[in-house]
């Protein structure tokens, strides 16, 4: 009896596991992972990320970037940081107003030496329906900074944690 009881209770729980929405699997995985850190050697900027998101080797990226992603089924979220060159040397108000317009972004925050913009994802052919990116611009010199953040709108509350991690990234 005792057997039978244990049987049926892993049961239950192992089957309510599998009932669980990808975004669901996701928050719960974002909740209880450890983060990993990524140093860049050319521009010395540091960034963390998900221990079980898979990063793009280095050689197929270029100089300053580098790219991590979890893909499951339909769902793929993207976390990405590269270096953009600002050759106009734009202050942080015309950098927001630039790139708020090329990446149609619907939301903007603006800080000391960066901004934030976030919004549903376009392509030069239009809306990614679906899919929201948030990034953060860190103004240096003649450069931004920039990590961004892809991903699909069920799974808004399950990387609030990867959010939080770009709106405290300091670059130095």
């Amino acid at each position: 009896m005792f057997v039978f009881m244990s049987v049926m209770i892993y049961v239950s729980v192992r089957d309510k596991e599998d009932d669980q929405t990808i975004p669901q699997k996701l928050e719960k995985a974002m909740r209880l992972t450890r983060m990993n850190e990524y140093h860049d050697d050319d521009y010395d900027y540091k960034v963390r990320y998900p221990s079980f998101f898979e990063q793009t080797d280095d050689s197929l990226m270029d100089k300053g970037s580098c790219r991590f992603s979890f893909w499951q089924d339909s769902t793929e979220v993207v976390q990405t940081a590269f270096v953009e060159p600002n050759p106009d040397s734009l202050s942080i108000e015309q950098g927001m107003k630039k790139y708020a317009e090329e990446l149609c972004a619907s939301h903007q925050l603006k800080g000391d030496d960066y901004f934030i913009l976030s919004g549903t994802l376009h392509t030069d052919s239009g809306l990614i329906a679906g899919r929201r990116f948030y990034a953060k611009f860190v103004q240096h010199r003649k450069l931004w900074f920039v990590q961004s953040l892809t991903y699909p709108e069920d799974c808004e509350q399950a990387v609030q944690r990867l959010i939080r991690e770009i709106n405290d990234w300091k670059v130095w």
